[in-house]
Order: structure tokens, then C-alpha cells, then sequence
């Protein structure tokens, strides 16, 4: 008999197993088991009579890690399911009522090498390097972009060797809008002979400076450090780390961090707002008032995630951004404008979403309805003189290249508390873009 309940008992605990076995196969294509599980309502289609899965999920997920192209990688991958059912088709069309559930799949790795790579240097010391950056160098690696970069430039001109691996938080991103180099470890640490990074204290430091957001002048919202593991005893101890950012074909000042305390000091000057900024800029129309403030939200557009869009301010849809702006000039017989701009924050694309929201867009800005065909039309105006000066003035700034220059850059310095100052103006396309805009007048 009590063989007989032993084994009736292990037949139990056997068919026990096997139905949470068969339970949790179940369960793997369950929303509980991903990050995300959405249902499709009737607002997400009010737009499209078809809407594809990876637009669907790219509407819902707007962390602003998360690109498209990342998407539809999570979709091909397996890691979707539509009414618990796998699905690894983007183009796939949802319904309302519909539930969606994924798991975001990792960013691919990145790294960046060392190449001899030409740059503006108009101040360097032990501690810092302030850079004009040209049209068309990009700050940082991102995908399909891992060469050529000022970070690549860098590393180069600080004597380092070998390559560092880097963490991307914008997979897929265009690399003319940008990247986010996500940290493991901040950059410039000076290591002496056998001492150790301490991981978690730098992690700390780095979700501290997230969490202002400020830190990006026209680029990123997070805090910009290159990850790299802490530096073995007797090789190099000097690792650029870029503090801010600006756009592919914004021109301008930049500062780098070479060292630990440099980079702490900087970022915290950033996020105290102490950093004094100054862009210029040509814009399609001429503001009014010409002189004043705007204060908006800034996030991800809902149709196209490399572009942003201003929201209502304090809205639950992307975070506030505020900048000031002064009309120094009118160009292009009243059509155009010089206007100097001062941010308070530091949003992706700041200046360029909100002379959009102001519609007075920036001269050749392609993305931000500063369109050649904008152009053409509210400066060329139907005439042959004015048309031709239009064409002068976009041939000038050439393709993709708004009329965008970080003209002023002041920080203290993080060693010796002085206060330093650098001026440089627009280059030769800006220039010859505004004398051409001057001669109409």
C-alpha cells in the first residue's frame, strides 16, 4: 500500500510538472513575459486604413533608444506577438483590438579606432580641447557610421592606440541626426599605475547627469560619455570624452573632456546651466517680435522618428525646452533674417524644432520645413533677381546643412576656476550665404 501511494504520489508530481510545463510553454508568448504589450485602439489608425505593425510599436515606444530600424529587427527576430500569436513580419497590418506584446532586442555592438583625422583646434590644454567642428564631421560612431567621426579624430590626437568598444542607444538611427553613446564608464579618467575605475560610483554619476537632460546642445538628451573599460597600468592615460553635441552640418564650438575631473566638472556646468551658448542662425521669414522666449515641449514625431516636433509645454509627450532668441539682422529685402539664439536646455534639434514652431524655419533646412522650394518661394518670390540670389545663397550651404553655427562657447575651467570665453565665426558657406542675403537689401 504505501508502494502503491508513492507511486500515485510521483504519478501526481509527474502530471503536476508536466501541466506547469505545458503552462509555462504557454505563457512564453504571453504579454507577461515581454516589456511591452500594447492593444491597438481606435486613435492609432485614425490616421491610416492600414497600419503596420512596426509603425504601430514605433507610435507606442517612444524612447527615443529605440529606433525603427531597431523595430523591425525585435519583429524579424521573433520577439513579437500579436494576439499571443509570433509574428516576423514589420509589414504586417494591425486592427483595433488588437494586443501587442515585444521584447525589445539589444543594440548591436559598437566600437571606435583611432584614425589621423584633421581638426580645428582653438584651445587645448592638459585638461580640455575646444574644437571647431566643420559641416560635415559627425560627433560620435553610430550604425553604419564608425569611421571618420570627431571622436575617431580624437582618439588619434590623444595618442591612444587602440580602439574603444562603445555602447550605442540609438541603433538605426540616420548618423546626421545623431546617436546616443550610452556609458559603461566615463571617458577621461587619468588612472594612475595600478589604481582601479570604480563602476559603480561612475554609473551613479552618469544617471545623475541623466536625469537633468541638459547636457546636449541640438543633439541628445542623455548625457554623452563613450564607454570603455578602465585603462590597464602604464598605457595612455588621457581618453577624450565628449561633454556635449552638435548635428551633423550644425558648424561651430565644441568642448572635450580629457580628463575624469574635467569631464565631472563640465557636465555639471552643463546641467547647472552655467555653460554660456550662442548659435547663430539665417531663418526663412523674419521673426516677431524680434526679440523673445519659447517655451514648448520637445519629442520624438509621431510619423518620423529621426525628426522632432514641439508639443504643448508640460504635456506628457516629450520634455520642456526652452530658448531665447534675437533677430540681429534682416536679410533678403525683409524676407530673411540674422538671429542669434540662447538655450536654456539642451533638447535634440532645440533651435531648429522651434524656429519651425515659430514658422520662421532655418535657411536649408531640409528636415524642418527650410525646404529649397520654401526658399525659393518666399525670398526668390516669383522674380528673376531675387530667384537667383536664392539659388546663390542655398548653392553656398550646400545639401543638408542648415544655417546653423554654435558661435559662443564659455565655461569655467575644471582646474584652475578661470573663466574662459572663445568666439569663432560662421565659415565661409554661412558667410557667403548671408553676404548674398545682405546684397539684396
Amino acid at each position: 500500500r504505501t508502494s502503491s501511494t508513492m507511486s500515485m504520489s510521483s504519478a501526481f508530481a509527474m502530471s503536476a510538472m508536466s501541466v506547469m510545463s505545458s503552462a509555462s510553454s504557454a505563457s512564453s508568448t504571453t504579454p507577461s513575459t515581454h516589456d511591452h504589450a500594447f492593444t491597438v485602439q481606435d486613435d492609432d489608425v485614425a490616421d491610416s486604413t492600414k497600419l503596420r505593425l512596426d509603425a504601430f510599436l514605433a507610435q507606442r515606444i517612444t524612447d527615443e533608444s529605440t529606433s525603427r530600424a531597431r523595430l523591425q529587427a525585435t519583429i524579424k527576430d521573433g520577439k513579437v506577438t500579436v494576439n499571443g500569436k509570433l509574428l516576423k513580419k514589420p509589414s504586417h497590418v494591425v486592427k483595433v483590438g488588437d494586443l501587442v506584446a515585444c521584447t525589445i532586442v539589444p543594440p548591436a555592438p559598437l566600437r571606435a579606432d583611432p584614425e589621423d583625422i584633421p581638426l580645428d583646434i582653438v584651445y587645448e590644454d592638459e585638461d580640455v580641447i575646444v574644437i571647431h567642428k566643420s559641416a560635415a564631421m559627425v560627433m560620435h560612431p553610430s550604425p553604419g557610421h564608425c569611421s571618420g567621426t570627431m571622436v575617431n579624430a580624437l582618439l588619434h590626437h590623444c595618442g591612444i592606440s587602440e580602439g574603444i568598444p562603445i555602447a550605442d542607444g540609438l541603433e538605426g538611427l540616420d548618423p546626421s541626426v545623431g546617436g546616443s553613446l550610452m556609458p559603461m564608464f566615463p571617458v577621461g579618467a587619468r588612472l594612475k599605475a595600478g589604481e582601479q575605475s570604480n563602476t559603480d560610483e561612475h554609473i551613479n554619476e552618469y544617471h545623475d547627469a541623466d536625469d537633468a537632460g541638459d547636457n546636449d546642445e541640438e543633439e541628445e538628451e542623455e548625457d554623452t560619455i563613450v564607454a570603455v573599460a578602465p585603462r590597464a597600468a602604464g598605457t595612455s592615460n588621457i581618453r577624450p570624452g565628449i561633454v556635449h553635441r552638435l548635428d551633423k552640418g550644425t558648424t561651430g564650438l565644441v568642448v572635450v573632456a580629457k580628463t575624469d575631473v574635467a569631464h565631472r566638472s563640465l557636465s555639471k556646468q552643463f546641467k547647472d546651466r552655467t555653460i554660456d551658448r550662442t548659435y547663430l542662425s539665417i531663418t526663412l521669414g523674419v521673426p516677431k517680435p524680434p526679440k523673445g522666449r519659447i517655451v514648448t515641449n520637445i519629442g520624438r514625431d509621431f510619423r518620423d522618428r529621426k525628426k522632432m516636433s514641439s508639443f504643448e509645454y508640460a504635456c506628457t509627450r516629450g520634455k520642456p525646452a526652452a530658448s531665447n532668441y534675437e533677430v540681429l539682422e534682416t536679410l533678403g529685402q525683409s524676407q530673411c533674417a540674422l538671429v542669434s539664439w540662447k538655450l536654456e536646455t539642451g533638447r535634440t534639434h532645440q533651435i531648429r524644432v522651434h524656429a519651425k514652431h515659430m514658422k520662421y524655419p532655418l535657411l536649408n533646412d531640409e528636415t524642418y520645413s527650410g525646404t529649397e522650394a520654401a526658399a525659393l518661394r518666399i525670398i526668390g518670390q516669383g522674380k528673376s533677381l531675387r530667384l537667383t540670389a536664392a539659388h546663390h545663397a542655398l548653392r553656398a550651404l550646400g545639401n543638408s546643412r542648415p544655417a546653423l553655427h554654435a558661435h559662443v562657447l564659455g565655461f569655467t575651467h575644471p582646474t584652475t576656476g578661470d573663466r574662459l570665453r572663445f568666439v569663432r565665426d560662421p565659415p565661409e558657406d554661412f558667410t557667403t550665404a548671408l553676404d548674398t542675403l545682405r546684397a539684396m537689401n
